[in-house]
């Protein structure tokens, strides 16, 4: 086989599945999305869990006390290198009724201890959700999205404050998500995964969720994150600068939202993360219009201060975070947690 045959059909599948994914996406496509799949499109993370678990089906197993249920995704979804977990079908049907708890409170309030010996699974268990999470969500039924922002450059659009209207010679009067790289000055990306539709204001949100899944989805109940949230500072002090700059239009906020499809990986910690027993769980920031790579940003977001977060917290977010050995971490952490002294005051 010739190298160039392979490098066209390597690169006709690779455009092919980025065009059918639904990559990038303007606001106003994103929306069109989520009115046509309101649940898929609001769900808390433990009801995506609840979903993986759904995806991959059950089956009726023997058991001491009878039949029991078991989840399919504990049998390895990735082939022969799969994570198997034998037995532990009580856990499994436990974990599935825990997360049922959370869906219906509308939010993740506690935390799910696995104890046993080692040698139990635990940490396969939770490797087997890991990898179940990350197929499901190269799957159009498990798409995840989150928001970046789409600053234009100086020869696409004029004005003397950086955000000028688009010009009459052929520049698109739409949204900005779709732009050629060498059209594009900045693109500041979202760190915290925020859900797109938390950049529409709150009471217009809460209307919107409530029409959307009566509609097409009734009896299901979006998350109090998604109801009543806001999106993370950086986004929120963006979309206040450009409301600002636009004379309060929100409508034009949005020409420089671009909505990005991410996968979840454990890897490279996108929406799953394991914390060891000696790293401190945490999450910081630093400036980003201290960096000078950010010299390009719009002079309307030059006099902001915008910080990007990190940490295991933060890949985590909209995801699952495992804490290794919890059990086994100093007892200095425990009182931290709790808000106790080194007194135990």
């Amino acid at each position: 086989m010739e190298a160039s045959r392979i490098l066209e059909r390597v690169g006709s599948a690779v455009s092919g599945g980025y065009v059918k994914g639904r990559t990038l996406l303007s606001f106003e496509e994103y929306l069109a999305l989520f009115l046509a799949d309101p649940r898929g499109q609001s769900r808390t993370a433990a009801q995506y869990l609840r979903d993986v678990m759904d995806h991959f089906g059950t089956e009726e197993v023997p058991h001491p006390r009878g039949r029991i249920r078991r989840f399919r995704l504990f049998d390895g979804v990735e082939g022969p290198r799969s994570t198997r977990v034998a037995g532990q079908e009580e856990v499994q049907n436990a974990v599935y009724r825990v997360l049922g708890n959370f869906v219906r409170a509308g939010a993740v309030n506690k935390v799910v201890l696995l104890h046993g010996p080692n040698g139990s699974a635990k940490s396969s268990f939770v490797r087997a959700l890991h990898e179940a999470m990350e197929v499901y969500s190269r799957a159009a039924q498990g798409a995840l999205y989150r928001v970046n922002w789409i600053f234009p450059s100086e020869k696409l659009v004029r004005g003397s404050i950086g955000f000028g209207e688009p010009r009459k010679d052929g520049a698109p009067a739409g949204s900005y998500a779709h732009l050629a790289a060498e059209q594009v000055a900045v693109r500041l990306t979202c760190e915290m995964k925020d859900h797109p539709l938390l950049l529409v204001p709150r009471d217009e949100r809460r209307a919107l969720l409530a029409s959307a899944l009566q509609d097409r989805a009734p009896g299901a109940v979006a998350g109090d994150a998604l109801l009543d949230g806001e999106p993370c500072l950086k986004c929120k002090r963006i979309s206040q600068a450009l409301l600002a700059v636009h004379g309060g239009d929100w409508l034009q906020v949005t020409r420089y939202v671009q909505v990005e499809r991410y996968e979840i990986s454990r890897r490279y910690q996108v929406g799953a993360f394991t914390v060891e027993p000696q790293v401190s769980v945490d999450a910081g920031y630093h400036q980003v219009t201290a960096d000078r790579s950010q010299q390009h940003l719009p002079p309307a977001l030059q006099n902001l201060v915008l910080f990007e977060p990190h940490g295991p917290l933060v890949s985590a977010n909209r995801g699952l975070l495992e804490y290794a050995d919890l059990l086994k971490r100093p007892l200095e952490t425990f009182k931290y947690l709790l808000g106790m002294s080194e007194t135990g005051e």
